[in-house]
């Protein structure tokens, strides 16, 4: 394996001189320059080591491009002894400053380069691991597709851009913590922990397990104010309060977030938050079979089995039904028919409670029958304007009801906008 190329960014020809006569023999190829690449977006940029000179004037500037194109880079900066420069360079994102600028020795640079190429490495090896384990997002539909553009999109910003907080706004079960995981392993922070808060009172515990990396909570609204008004802290400042009064408890996390609907993100207005839209399964029908494929898959593999597959009436059946829990019902309901099945073959009959496919105008054909029984006469019934009163009334009372009186969510789930929802509450005279 030949030497790792080290970036070199000074105007100092002696100095420049020194290194490419000591370092090559400890494996590293000085490409010496007296400003950075004109375009840092070379493949291989983010891989090579950088040491800066701080005697030059621009160093600050170069020091800080080259973080922000690539913030995971190890960078040495090289002082001759200039304090308010070296704090400079340290605010700027370098990850080593060496004081031997003048000293004609190059050991300790040596020895802090070396320390660099192997955090190089581990990185390098753990990319690997990862490309192994990295999420499976299942995308046949144009709404999905679009998502994982945009997360692609999200992941290219330059740094402090791509630490933004990231609000993914979907229904419970969408897939919100797959799409979160996957924005952690593309950003910057994927060699540290992802976490998951699901309940506000392990909100610290959790920024504490999770420093350096990325926060996920599950669902924005489970906090309350004092814990909304951490999160906002925690965006705007780094930190967290502590126990004691007057103190504060650092911590660098990435914070994205579950959230049903816009509603549920105010409490985090006038932060500069990147919004994304999951969708429902409903939305993203042509992922019904190819996801429930992927989790008898996975399934197989993990017991070691042959492996099963859908028979034409399973995934007919699996079209035809409704997800009111997402694509983790979805799951759920995959695996039981796969242990409920008796050969290789998963039949429409495996799926627990199922029933023959009932269109909603088979439903309403019957209950109208035994509706116009009971009304005896079908003149002056005024049967349209009835039923079309009780079937809007009582599918706007079921939507209120499984919002828990939350106006907007309802009018979300119904496809209204929100004074077209207020004004069928006032007409029908439903009560909230």
């Amino acid at each position: 394996m030949g030497n790792r190329p080290v970036f070199l960014i000074s105007d100092d020809a002696a100095f420049a001189g020194l290194l490419k006569g000591n370092l090559p023999p400890s494996g590293h190829d000085i490409e010496w320059r007296q400003t950075l690449p004109s375009n840092l977006r070379q493949p291989d940029y983010g891989a090579r080591p950088l040491i800066i000179d701080l005697g030059i004037s621009e160093s600050i500037q170069a020091l800080s491009a080259f973080r922000a194109y690539y913030p995971e880079a190890g960078i040495i900066a090289v002082s001759n002894g200039n304090f308010k420069k070296t704090e400079e360079a340290l605010k700027a994102g370098a990850s080593y400053v060496v004081f031997e600028r003048n000293g004609g020795s190059v050991e300790i640079l040596k020895e802090t380069l070396r320390r660099v190429c192997e955090d190089i490495s581990a990185r390098e090896e753990l990319e690997a691991l990862k490309s192994l384990t990295r999420p499976k997002v299942i995308a046949r539909s144009a709404k999905m597709k679009n998502l994982l553009k945009l997360t692609e999109k999200a992941s290219a910003l330059p740094f402090p851009e791509s630490d933004r907080p990231v609000i993914l706004f979907g229904q419970p079960g969408s897939g919100r913590e797959l799409i979160a995981r996957l924005i952690h392993l593309k950003s910057r922070r994927a060699s540290m922990p992802f976490m998951t808060l699901v309940a506000e009172e392990q909100l610290t515990a959790a920024v504490m397990e999770a420093r350096g990396g990325t926060l996920f909570i599950k669902e924005l609204s489970v906090l309350g104010e004092e814990a909304m008004a951490e999160v906002r802290r925690l965006v705007t400042k780094g930190e967290l309060s502590a126990p004691a009064k007057n103190l504060a408890i650092r911590a660098d996390v990435r914070i994205i977030s579950g959230c049903f609907c816009p509603e549920d993100a105010r409490p985090l207005n006038g932060l500069n938050y990147l919004g994304l839209e999951v969708p429902s399964i409903e939305e993203r029908r042509e992922d019904i079979i190819p996801l429930a494929n992927l989790f008898i898959e996975d399934l197989s593999a993990f017991l070691k089995s042959d492996g099963k597959y859908l028979t034409k009436s399973a995934r007919e059946a699996l079209l035809e039904r409704g997800y009111p829990g997402g694509v983790a019902e979805l799951k759920r309901l995959v695996h039981r028919a796969y242990f409920l099945s008796a050969g290789r073959g998963i039949g429409a009959k495996d799926f627990p409670g199922a029933r023959p496919a009932c269109s909603f105008k088979s439903f309403l054909d019957e209950r109208l029958r035994l509706y116009l029984r009971k009304l005896g006469q079908l003149e002056r019934s005024n049967l349209h304007e009835t039923v079309m009163g009780e079937v809007e009334k009582g599918l706007i009372e079921l939507a209120l009801n499984e919002m828990k009186g939350n106006k907007l969510r309802a009018a979300r789930a119904l496809g209204m906008n929100r004074n077209t929802f207020r004004a069928k509450l006032k007409h029908l005279k439903i009560k909230n």
